[in-house]
């Protein structure tokens, strides 16, 4: 048999679902192999067309603000900051394992908010951005 791949909208299922809107996920799961721990993606709404909500899996991680979407600046500044090599060293270092928990997320150190934003709309205006492109302008906020 096939794992359910949609959920029911109904009574039991409604405090599952999000409305539409931009987020920030991590996927809970990595292979030792593989060059990062943290691997983090912005979900944007435009994706989902006219849904209203949206239902997220379990293996993923859900960066949203009371149930409801970032600012799609934060969503792509946090996306950029976890998927920096300075946050993989970080998360490394106190985690082992190649599970990615919520509390190991909530543990680690963040830059402000608006620094978080500042990034964002940076490289909303950027594009596509490569490794070192991404280290690089998260050393400029931390200097």
């Amino acid at each position: 048999m096939k794992k359910p791949n949609a959920i029911s909208r109904n009574a039991e299922t409604e405090k599952w679902l999000y409305p539409n809107g931009f987020y920030c996920v991590v996927r809970r799961f990595s292979s030792k192999e593989e060059k990062r721990r943290v691997v983090a993606s912005v979900v944007a709404p435009a994706a989902f067309g006219q849904h209203s909500v949206l239902g997220f899996e379990n293996h993923v991680n859900l960066f949203h603000e009371n149930k409801h979407g970032l600012s799609e600046p934060l969503a792509h500044g946090l996306a950029l900051f976890l998927n920096t090599t300075a946050v993989d060293e970080q998360f490394r270092r106190f985690s082992g394992h190649t599970q990615v928990n919520a509390t190991d997320l909530k543990l680690m150190q963040y830059p402000s908010r608006k620094a978080l934003v500042q990034l964002g709309e940076w490289a909303m205006e950027q594009g596509t951005l490569t490794q070192e492109q991404m280290d690089a302008k998260l050393e400029t906020l931390t200097q």
